[in-house]
């Protein structure tokens, strides 16, 4: 009967122990989420910086495409070319 007790508070302490691993192991899994959530967010933040940059610069050159076929005309009619 003695025995028995004694196997059952072992079984106990390695059920704890193993709670234990267990418990760190997700509190390691938890952080590595936290961290890979954060990256997932700075990563996003990029996307939307650059997209906002390539809609300014395509803004950008059809200005300055404007600009040129502007300059071109008023060439053209300076020295007499114009249809």
């Amino acid at each position: 009967m003695t025995k028995n007790r004694y196997d059952l508070l072992r079984e106990i302490g390695e059920i704890s122990k193993d709670r234990g691993e267990l418990m760190t192991k997700l509190k390691n899994v938890q952080k590595e989420n936290e961290s890979l959530r954060n990256q997932v967010d700075m990563v996003q933040r990029e996307a939307d910086y650059w997209e906002h940059q390539a809609k300014s610069y395509e803004k950008a050159r059809i200005e300055l495409e404007k600009d040129y076929m502007q300059l071109q005309a008023q060439l053209k009619l300076c020295i007499g070319t114009a249809p």
